[in-house]
């Protein structure tokens, strides 16, 4: 049995490494958020002049940026214009954990 100090520190991806474990919840909250916000791109124009302006503030900015981040976009242009395409943003999404 393996015995850890109580000073000793491991982080979950080692918790998750050890029990043979995946994140699950985490890839089906970032595919719930990807459809979302692919969806609203391609249908919403409200939702997106929300989005691109109407309302500012840090939270819409942190959003925005982490979803394009898992896209592997460098920007949310980058990001919108995947979005439009909806196999490139299908297998943008299906390809990152």
């Amino acid at each position: 049995m393996l015995k850890i100090k109580w000073t000793d520190r491991i982080t979950n991806d080692e918790v998750f490494q050890r029990a043979k474990e995946e994140r699950i919840l985490l890839k089906i909250l970032k595919n719930i958020r990807h459809s979302w916000i692919g969806h609203i791109i391609r249908h919403n124009e409200f939702v997106v002049n929300i989005l691109e302006g109407a309302i500012s503030g840090r939270p819409r900015l942190q959003y925005l940026e982490q979803v394009a981040r898992n896209t592997g976009a460098d920007s949310y242009t980058a990001m919108k214009r995947m979005a439009c395409n909806y196999s490139r943003w299908k297998a943008a999404n299906h390809s990152k954990d």
